[in-house]
């Protein structure tokens, strides 16, 4: 897809396939039980390791894994009361290669009631090579034992952060160009999914709640599929063929990402803006459906 994959990755950043998630679920060990399944799922379907981790005690930095990431995961997560946010990272990147693998943790029981907020939040990357109806199985599956508010998959900027300063900005500035490309940075991190908010951009897979779905147009685009899954609304702009989903041509992601903005319009909010971007740039992309 010439505006998504015509573009060449280095030791600082390159594109990925991600997902992200929030859900609302109560914090106890049930949770954590089921998020190590996740991880575990998360790993057998990309075939590859984890070698680095920050956790909340880490941070700017990432440390070597020693004695296997589970070890690391129940450390993080294990006898927590969760009234303020536990984070854990996970990825396999070095000074000089870009991760291929990655997931940010985020969890907690607080509940901000003036704003309905959701607390937690996972977040993946995984190859390119990745399939579609994999990642779409794993969405499947993830939201069968979490109650997901919203859920997203598309292209992702993986950016390495242990190749030196100027590795995050470079990145995000990359982004000018990549119009179907998103980032933890600049849609998903600092985003505030509420029922008086919304969500930040149309992407290949999207989850809705019950909340979001009622309040988009019940007529879905005849090239955008739409299925009820455990309550939830699965929409995506995959072609299907043999039970496979295929990346669709560029000229059909251009039609159907602007058929799909409008159908989510009545949802969609404008995250703040990165430093790491020029305003005229950022205000740029905050448009760039309006402009296909």
């Amino acid at each position: 897809m010439r505006n998504c994959l015509d573009f060449e990755e280095t030791e600082q950043y390159g594109l990925r396939k991600g997902i992200v998630f929030y859900f609302d679920d109560l914090i106890d060990e049930e949770i954590i039980t089921f998020l190590e399944r996740i991880i575990e799922q998360f790993l057998f379907m990309t075939h590859a390791e984890f070698t680095k981790k920050r956790g909340g005690n880490d941070y700017p930095n990432r440390r070597n894994i020693r004695g296997g990431w589970r070890k690391v995961f129940h450390r993080e997560f294990d006898n927590k009361d969760y009234n303020s946010s536990q984070v854990l990272v996970l990825d396999n990147c070095s000074p000089q290669h870009l991760q291929t693998i990655y997931t940010r943790i985020q969890l907690s029981n607080y509940r901000n009631f003036a704003f309905d907020s959701v607390c937690s939040f996972l977040y993946f990357q995984c190859q390119l090579d990745t399939e579609w109806s994999d990642i779409y199985q794993f969405m499947e599956d993830v939201n069968h034992r979490l109650n997901i508010c919203y859920a997203s998959a598309g292209y992702e900027m993986a950016i390495n952060i242990l190749h030196g300063p100027g590795s995050m900005g470079y990145g995000i500035r990359a982004l000018k160009n990549l119009d179907y490309v998103n980032s933890e940075e600049t849609e998903w991190l600092h985003l505030r999914v509420s029922s008086k908010t919304g969500i930040p951009c149309p992407n290949f897979i999207q989850v809705l709640c019950s909340d979001w779905a009622k309040k988009i147009d019940d007529k879905v685009p005849d090239e955008i599929c739409a299925k009820l899954e455990n309550g939830k609304l699965f929409l995506d702009i995959l072609n299907r063929i043999s039970e496979r989903m295929y990346e669709p041509t560029f000229e059909e992601v251009e039609s159907r990402y602007q058929k799909l903005y409008h159908l989510l319009k009545p949802i969609l909010v404008f995250p703040e803006r990165t430093r790491f971007m020029k305003k005229e740039d950022w205000e740029k992309r905050l448009k760039r459906f309006e402009e296909i």
